[in-house]
């Protein structure tokens, strides 16, 4: 066995004299392992010197004549590895960016004279210019998922030119096909949904049906021309059309392998060893899950004392106290107010940590209307963070990109990250709708927030504030599985953020103006939160620690076979997959492994290979609760039976309403009862109000922006439309006057112009008469006038229901959702209620009356 500290001395360095007991553990137990294990992952906080542990792996295989990639997420971090490199006499490198492949630089790389040092699309593409290498080095190995998903993902984004015809005629072809199993669908293609919504997932039976219109449709759109990543995307995909996943999401459609077939890609397997660095690795084979390799066993020292973790410097953690979302006011004028202290504390740049491609267009938007310079990080393209921080006043937008960006010293002393970082892509975003009790995407969370936490702190000098701009922070981050995903270096910082989360603007502006005032103080010798003089200390109670349970080389295996066409095999791996996931009580996560399962045997094109799959989905149906993703399954059993699929109007609420539970939890109910209040209220808190009423109807809510009125707009769909109510509230004794009536009618127009599919209503909400100069026929039926009575009793119906599945939703298992959802659906009013309710009925007033009746079958 090599021994790696006389290895480093042979180099003489100046810098490196010596190994840290950390990097000599976990040194030692490469060594001990890498003969019988072909792929092993090396977790290592921050600032403990992975890239030295790297290095000297990598002069051990050129030292047996192999030849060795070093692969990071951006140029710049392939440059401070060559930085570290010119440290170590002796060690030679080169570097490959862009279209820089040099021919002396290739031969010294083939012969193994040479590290090969490039980023992972370099590497990782259709067309290498570098040969396989024997050992690969994966820096921040989370970042290779995107190059290697890119090779097999086809996105088609809804907005741009011929991305949008593409994305409109793969929506009617699966709608004409299948109109009553995707009620979504149509809202989708026109625009009509929140960008948070959940995205319809295209059930193989109704894809195979669509998928030769699909795939004379991609060949003759422009768009797989006109881009190059779905180019070369739709050319891996086209052959196996049928064995993807797809996924019809607001802002774009994803065909996709369901875990990438990287065992497939020559560049991968062609390669004897694989080595995956990070500081946060995750759960027991989520790295393998997400990047479609091989079996990884994760090599991982002993935690370092507290005390240690000083060495990265301040950093401070603010969470959106409030119920708003993450890009409404006050939150974005806050983020706002936070960019000038930044600039004003000698740190003008900021980083934007996205969590969809989406949100960043949006904040990307909002920045250039305010005139900041603005770059954006693209996949494969890191010159922008180069750009970036060379700018004295700058923002960095990023989507997706939460790890493998080091931005030390004075480079960034701000990072925002707008939402919580549950998803990514539309299949993260279906797993987090659907299969609610996937514990790898809670723990993906904490990872996630780990590695945003840790990109502006990576000196002892460094200090950061990030903001958190999601008021779901809170609870995403106190959920065990979470909290107990998170890195040792960041605890300190999350418990502050949340001890302070729910108490007041103000308590939390007048934190950030602390940090900015000690911003150039010395680091405290302990990052341990203080407790207040006012609470006991308690020994506290063990969070749960991630499941032990692993099924992802199952799945994985599955996912290959099945993309490879070896069909009984990928059968079997699924119904282990499942199997294992059942045991552990992830009833819903293993039913989605039985639904790979039935596609496995759809696949086989046999006499009964039809009556096979749908026996599958039966069994996973058969005693499951019912939650929304055994409602899917059923569908896709009634579907393959000839029937047509039941009533799907109740799932966007049940969806919204356990949206809502993730985010705020046990302030859901606050919200309600304070909601409640506000109804008696001033203007202000009325609309307030509305807001709580439009979580409690399943409605997507946003305030109206100054100079309009005072109110909000509500946006929804029911029976394939989308719905815009755009609310007002008069809070005068006096009459209704004309100018009310005209000045909602201007916003609805406005609206009208906006969304020109949508049906839009004016709500003017009131408890006085209408004068008989504000005639309503002026506005030609865009007016609904609401008695402020009959808005009372919907909000009481409604919370009354929202209580009651919130209380028996408990845990949020998917057993208890299930059991509150069968109990309540008899309570809950179906089709486009909602809709018929709240528009316009020819001059007379919504009362309670109407309500009642809407309601009064369903007690």
């Amino acid at each position: 066995m090599n021994d790696f500290a006389e290895q480093l001395a042979t180099f003489g360095s100046a810098t490196f004299t010596e190994l840290r007991p950390q990097q000599l553990a976990v040194l030692k137990e490469y060594g001990e392992r890498r003969s019988a294990q072909s792929d092993l992952g090396i977790e290592l906080p921050t600032g403990a010197g992975k890239t030295l542990v790297a290095l000297l792996i990598a002069d051990f295989a050129l030292e047996r004549g192999q030849r060795v990639a070093y692969l990071s997420g951006t140029r710049q971090l392939g440059n401070q590895v060559m930085a570290q490199i010119a440290k170590l006499p002796g060690l030679d490198a080169r570097q490959f960016v862009g279209r820089n492949y040099p021919g002396a630089d290739l031969l010294a790389y083939n012969q193994a004279q040479a590290i090969g040092v490039m980023n992972y699309w370099v590497y990782f593409n259709s067309s290498p210019k570098v040969e396989p290498a024997d050992v690969i080095i994966f820096d921040d190995a989370h970042l290779a998922e995107q190059a290697l998903s890119n090779m097999f993902t086809l996105r088609i984004p809804r907005e741009g030119a011929s991305a949008t015809a593409l994305f409109q005629t793969i929506c009617d072809a699966i709608s004409q096909s299948s109109p009553q199993s995707y009620p979504l669908l149509p809202a989708l293609r026109d625009g009509l949904v929140a960008a948070a919504t959940a995205p319809e997932f295209i059930s193989f039976f109704d894809w195979e049906r669509v998928a030769k219109i699909v795939s004379d449709s991609i060949d003759s759109s422009d768009y797989t021309e006109e881009d190059s990543s779905a180019h070369f995307a739709w050319r891996a995909i086209k052959a196996n059309l049928v064995r993807c996943g797809v996924l019809v999401g607001p802002s774009a459609i994803e065909i996709r392998p369901y875990h990438i077939p990287t065992q497939t890609v020559p560049s991968y397997t062609k390669s004897r060893e694989r080595v995956y660095l990070s500081a946060t690795l995750g759960q027991t084979g989520d790295i393998q899950r997400r990047l479609g390799a091989q079996q990884i066993f994760t090599i991982s020292p002993a935690v370092e004392a507290p005390q240690a973790l000083s060495r990265l410097g301040k950093r401070a953690f603010l969470i959106n106290p409030g119920p708003e979302k993450a890009l409404a006011e006050p939150a974005w004028t806050f983020a706002m107010e936070q960019v000038e202290m930044a600039a004003k504390s000698g740190g003008g740049r900021v980083a934007w940590l996205c969590a969809s491609t989406p949100e960043a267009d949006e904040i990307q938007s909002r920045l250039n209307q305010r005139g900041h310079n603005v770059f954006r990080l693209k996949q494969g393209d890191d010159g922008a963070v180069e750009r970036w921080s060379t700018m004295p006043f700058a923002h960095l937008v990023t989507a997706g990109r939460f790890d493998g960006l080091d931005f030390p010293d004075d480079v960034c002393r701000l990072v925002i990250v707008p939402s919580v970082p549950a998803a990514s892509t539309e299949f993260e975003r279906f797993v987090v709708a659907y299969l609610g009790d996937a514990t790898y995407m809670r723990y993906r969370v904490g990872q996630r927030v780990t590695q945003a936490l840790g990109r502006a702190n990576r000196t002892p000098t460094d200090a950061a504030l990030y903001l958190g701009l999601d008021p779901g922070f809170g609870a995403a981050l106190a959920d065990p599985s979470v909290h107990a995903a998170l890195g040792q270096d960041v605890r300190a910082a999350v418990s502050a953020g949340i001890d302070l989360h729910g108490r007041s603007w103000q308590l939390t502006k007048d934190a950030a103006a602390k940090f900015w005032e000690e911003i150039d103080e010395p680091s405290p010798a302990s990052t341990s939160p203080v407790p207040s003089s006012t609470r006991r200390v308690r020994p506290g109670r063990q969070l749960g620690t991630p499941a032990s349970v692993d099924s992802a080389p199952f799945e994985v295996s599955a996912t290959t076979s099945l993309w490879l066409g070896a069909f009984e095999r990928a059968s079997e791996n699924a119904e282990n997959a499942a199997t294992v996931l059942k045991e552990s009580g992830e009833v819903e996560h293993a039913a989605f492994w039985t639904y790979i399962k039935a596609h496995s045997l759809f696949s086989q094109r046999s006499a009964d290979s039809g009556v096979k799959a749908k026996a599958a989905l039966q069994s996973a149906v058969d005693s499951a609760p019912q939650t929304a993703w055994f409602v899917r399954l059923q569908r896709t059993i009634d579907a393959m039976g000839g029937g047509a699929p039941g009533d799907t109007s109740l799932d966007a609420i049940f969806l919204s309403w356990d949206e809502w539970i993730r985010e705020a939890g046990p302030r859901a109910l606050q919200a309600v009862a304070s909601g409640r209040q506000n109804l008696a209220g001033s203007t202000a808190e009325r609309i307030e109000a509305y807001f709580v009423l439009a979580r409690l109807c399943g409605a997507d809510v946003r305030r109206n922006i100054d100079p309009r009125p005072k109110g909000c707009r509500w946006s929804w769909v029911s029976a394939g439309s989308g719905n815009i109510r755009v609310w007002m509230t008069h809070d005068s004794d006096s009459p209704v006057r004309r100018e009310d009536v005209n000045e909602l009618v201007a916003i609805v127009l406005e609206e009208e112009t906006l969304q020109p599919k949508a049906h839009v209503w004016g709500c003017l909400v009131t408890s006085s008469a209408l004068s008989s100069a504000a005639n309503l026929a002026a506005s030609n039926g865009r007016i609904a006038v609401i008695d402020q009575e009959a808005i009372v009793l919907l909000f009481d119906y409604m919370a009354e229901r929202f209580t009651e599945y919130a209380s028996a939703s408990g845990s949020g298992s998917a057993k208890e959702r299930g059991i509150a959802r069968s109990s309540l659906e008899r309570r809950l009013v179906g089709g486009p209620w909602l809709a018929d309710l709240t528009q316009s009925k020819f001059g007379s007033r919504v009362s309670v009356t109407d309500v009642e009746s809407v309601f009064m079958a369903f007690r």
